[in-house]
């Protein structure tokens, strides 16, 4: 854990075409991560699951309503300087309405293989976890960060049970109101 020992919970939503060939990502237009291509998301409000929250962030960030989506796997993002991230990440295989730019977020489809991903514009660690993203392999991944350095990764396979466990555990502190 970083120096700070404050954790931040964030939801990061990825939609897929109907038949899986394409991912829809957004390019930040303000705030953290501003000019990077990444899913949907942001923080849980009070009271509000991590599940729950991913699907009110992406009605508010690209204008669509999941209507089928699991968890895929979780990032843990540890900073030497603080503070901590935990962001589970979603997988949307069924959404309903428009795709809209917003604010916060230009949409845009890619195609869902690892040479079409805008790399070079993505958070530093995005290569190293979504290879089991793009394969739909559950997945735990272990960041140790100085600022926007990676120092040391560790990306691992799970099942979906396992998944469940990180899920309810955070879960459990949100609804207990300690995060």
């Amino acid at each position: 854990m970083g120096t700070s020992g404050k954790i931040k919970y964030f939801s990061v939503v990825v939609p897929f075409s109907s038949d899986g060939s394409q991912i829809l990502l957004g390019r930040k237009k303000r705030g953290m991560g501003e000019g990077l291509w990444n899913g949907f998301g942001g923080k849980p409000e009070k009271g509000e699951t991590m599940g729950r929250c991913a699907h009110r962030e992406l009605q508010e960030e690209s204008g669509i309503d999941a209507t089928e989506y699991e968890c895929a796997g979780i990032l843990y993002m540890d900073d030497t300087a603080g503070p901590d991230y935990h962001i589970p990440v979603y997988r949307v295989t069924k959404y309903t309405g428009e795709i809209a730019e917003t604010e916060e977020m230009e949409p845009q489809w890619f195609g869902a293989s690892e040479d079409c991903l805008p790399y070079d514009k993505m958070y530093a660690e995005a290569k190293l976890w979504w290879p089991n993203m793009l394969a739909n392999t559950p997945f735990v991944a272990k960041f140790l960060f100085e600022g926007e350095r990676v120092l040391s990764h560790d990306v691992q396979s799970v099942g979906r049970e396992v998944l469940g466990e990180h899920m309810d555990r955070i879960d459990e502190i949100l609804l207990a109101g300690k995060a």
